[in-house]
């Protein structure tokens, strides 16, 4: 029930709309019960069918009496002004009462409709806010496709499951207390019957539903993987069509889509059994009720207009029965859904900023990694092991060494993208883990091997994060990183929408944007993350230019497996199985013949 709890948490921040609702379906049930017990004494004393009342008994809350006022003030009505006018009376005051009744209903939906979308606004921007905070660990191990059906599947799912059933959840639960009050007040044996062939009804609707969220879950569980594969698809069409594997994934799609059509017609038919069921139960305990009522009515013990009365009452508390049961069975199928959210919120955080934690508004003085050892939360194989390296303001250093040596993972811990398992990494003399995340990252500018951009204008695309920085910044940045020419010559210039990932530029135009956006961004450390190891010739000397630029009067950290782009950095740091096994100038290592000399002989051959 913890998943129902929370969403309460989120219903709280709606007392104010969900308590108006609560009081106007109680001034509906009211108004609709006042108008249903109108019926019965006007048509008993319209067409005769009770004795006339010529007098008032004392006044005392007791259905009989109550009826004895209702059929001398009807009585006396019609003997006034007559059967036709008495007709119209009753036409009348039903018609009004039901017009206000269902006044107060609408309204009474009014408030709960910004109550479910407010939830599920509440619910998507929690989903949304703690992904982005989440690991970069975590989206490695799930599927996107999975993360991308809980928002676009699971999170509907709840308003239509559970929070739809709020209505029948709150209303429909007081429209039976009330009336099952005037059941009782009428025959109390008659509605102890009907109590007493509840349970037994709830019994046998709590068996066929006790595997729904079962199986609902299996089946949300089966649609992530289906989105999965369709993501995967997209992603790989150019390699699914060159190695003509277009039929291998089409049957491998469809044999999946049919077992999840055949788990979710399961859900279906279990589903919509409860609406037949509830039914035919209701309709059952209605005739117990008219085979024991009619003796009771033959021997005297309640009158017929009483009994007429009390199966109209009966009869009306069948339908919001039913829509009780169904929002029992709606929550159950929600409840899947809900928990599938759930996980994703009860994932702990991978950043964790400490209380107090410290402002940085500048880079002052070095960089210090202090013995540092790092494995990733999942294992325990060490990436990093007894790190020591101190990094000067506006120096460049080059981490070079083999895929999988710790040098990315080295940027990776500046960054806090994860946390070091021991040891500490310092800024000017503080632990970044006392710094204000938001603080540290704004230092940092980096620039990636695979450059990303967003299907927004370039302009938005280089300003991504800066909004307020003016156009003729952007125009300078571009200029800079040697992308303003080819933005000048797209169709709208800078008002030019990239397409999906970028994919109506090349991989250095790409590259250039996301450098400008750098350069813009201004930041006093720069990481050069393979920035251009995935470029031709031509695009790579106008990226290094840039680059060039970029990195003047900055503190640079370039990773790099090509190593004629690093021959000038300040100090060359070499890693191997996630150790620092050398570091020096380009010139000095090659004096010392060791590994790096090794790496650039391999280059050269």
């Amino acid at each position: 029930m913890n998943d129902l709890c929370r969403l309460l948490k989120y219903l709280s921040r709606y007392k104010g709309h969900v308590a108006g609702n609560i009081v106007l379906n109680l001034c509906y049930v009211l108004t609709s019960f006042f108008s249903l017990t109108l019926v019965a004494p006007f048509v008993s004393v319209l067409f005769g069918l009770v004795e006339k009342v010529t007098y008032l008994p004392d006044f005392r809350l007791d259905p009989d009496v109550l009826m004895q006022y209702a059929y001398y003030y009807i009585g006396k009505f019609q003997a006034d002004h007559g059967m036709m006018s008495g007709l119209l009376l009753v036409s009348l005051v039903f018609v009004g009462a039901t017009v206000i009744s269902n006044t107060f209903r609408y309204f009474a939906l009014y408030h709960l409709a910004i109550v479910r979308s407010g939830i599920l606004r509440d619910l998507r921007q929690d989903f949304y806010a703690h992904m982005m905070f989440l690991p970069l660990g975590y989206f490695s191990e799930k599927k996107k496709g999975d993360l991308l059906s809980r928002v676009n599947m699971d999170i509907p799912d709840v308003e239509w499951a559970v929070v739809s059933s709020l209505q029948g959840i709150i209303m429909e639960p007081l429209y039976v207390i009330a009336f099952a009050v005037g059941l009782f007040a009428l025959d109390y044996k008659l509605t102890l019957l009907v109590l007493v062939a509840f349970p037994v009804i709830l019994y046998i609707i709590g068996k066929v539903g006790s595997r729904l969220k079962v199986r609902s879950e299996k089946v949300q569980r089966m649609l992530g993987q289906m989105v999965s594969m369709v993501e995967e698809s997209i992603n790989g069409l150019r390699v699914i069509k060159s190695f003509n594997l277009i039929d291998f994934v089409d049957k491998n799609f469809a044999s999946y889509n049919e077992r999840y059509v055949k788990y979710l017609n399961g859900v279906y038919r279990r589903r919509d059994l409860s609406g037949p069921l509830t039914e035919i139960l209701l309709v059952a305990v209605t005739m117990g009720v008219l085979g024991f009522g009619g003796t009771r009515v033959l021997s005297g013990q309640i009158s017929p207009d009483l009994f007429v009365l009390y199966i109209l009452l009966l009869i009306r508390i069948i339908s919001p029965s039913k829509h009780v049961v169904n929002s029992f069975y709606n929550i159950q199928k929600g409840r899947a859904a809900l928990q599938r959210i759930q996980q994703v919120l009860d994932e702990p955080r991978g950043e964790k900023e400490p209380e107090g934690a410290k402002p940085k508004k500048s880079f002052d003085s070095d960089i210090v990694y202090k013995d540092v050892f790092f494995h990733y939360p999942d294992s325990d194989k060490m990436v990093l092991e007894g790190i020591g390296l101190r990094m000067e303001k506006g120096k460049t250093y080059a981490f070079v060494g083999a895929s999988g040596a710790g040098k990315t993972t080295m940027v990776d811990l500046l960054g806090r993208f994860y946390d070091v398992s021991s040891g500490s990494i310092c800024m000017d003399g503080v632990d970044i883990r006392e710094l204000k995340i938001e603080d540290l990252r704004a230092l940092v500018g980096t620039v990636g091997q695979h450059p990303f951009v967003w299907h927004d204008t370039v302009a938005n695309n280089i300003r991504f994060g800066m909004e307020r920085a003016s156009m003729e910044e952007v125009v300078e940045a571009a200029k800079k990183a040697n992308a303003h020419d080819f933005i000048m010559a797209m169709p709208q210039g800078y008002d030019t929408i990239l397409g999906d990932a970028g994919m109506t530029v090349s991989g250095g135009q790409r590259q250039r944007i996301t450098i400008a956006r750098a350069i813009l961004k201004n930041a006093p450390v720069l990481v050069l993350d393979e920035a251009t190891s995935a470029l031709d010739t031509e695009s790579e000397v106008l990226v290094q230019d840039a680059l060039s630029k970029l990195m003047q009067g900055r503190t640079s950290i370039v990773i790099a497996h090509r190593l004629s782009t690093i021959r000038n950095a300040d100090c060359i740091v070499v890693f191997e199985h996630g150790h620092i096994v050398e570091k020096g100038s380009h010139q000095a290592l090659m004096a010392q013949d060791g590994y790096y000399a090794r790496y650039v002989g391999l280059q050269t051959l």
